[in-house]
């Protein structure tokens, strides 16, 4: 089963961060649908955001509100099923009202918007969490790699265990952190 094509660009630059890079016949240490697997455990839901505006200055006194940040990226492509723009009143926007920079969570309206609120739902992923999982997993796969001498000639073939490892490390400090909900005999902590 082929991933969703709204995770085509997000597993594209995931496989980059973790060197998976598929060329030509070849395929790479994962497969799409592991990888939307891997994003899937590490999707944030966003709901109803309220994008912040940008006033833009157009003349000596007048300003344009077209380009709205949100505080998340890497969201899931799509159209309205996995990302959704929102006036006030719960108005859902058509995608012919506004362009999409997926990766920096910024979207641009066609039209001036006038200081209106517009809010956002989607899915956000997290990729630097899911690069630090693949990374470990990656350690465990050359985990057993070691060292040969033959001569004067040395394959020094343990250093993929320890480079991984370092990666895993880089890409887990960079993620977002993990908030959980503690439950104390029933009742939320």
């Amino acid at each position: 089963m082929p991933a969703r094509s709204g995770m085509t660009n997000l597993i594209r630059r995931l496989r980059r961060v973790v060197d998976d890079i598929v060329v030509a016949s070849e395929t790479g240490v994962w497969d799409d649908d592991q990888l939307e697997d891997i994003l899937d455990e590490h999707k944030i839901r966003v709901h109803r955001e309220y994008l912040e505006m940008e006033r833009t200055l157009v003349s000596a006194s007048d300003y344009e509100y077209k380009v709205y940040h949100s505080r998340h990226g890497n969201f899931e492509e799509g159209g309205t099923a996995y990302f959704q723009v929102e006036g006030a009143g719960g108005t859902q926007r058509g995608t012919a009202d506004y362009s999409v920079d997926y990766v920096r969570g910024v979207v641009t309206m066609t039209a001036d918007q006038g200081g209106s609120a517009l809010y956002l739902t989607g899915w956000s992923y997290d990729l630097d969490y899911c690069a630090a999982e693949l990374w470990r997993e990656r350690a465990g796969m050359v985990s057993s790699f070691y060292d040969a001498a033959f001569g004067d000639q040395k394959v020094s073939r343990s250093q993929w265990f320890k480079h991984c490892q370092q990666m895993a490390e880089m890409y887990a400090q960079r993620a977002k952190p993990v908030v959980a909900r503690g439950f104390q005999h029933g009742v939320f902590g």
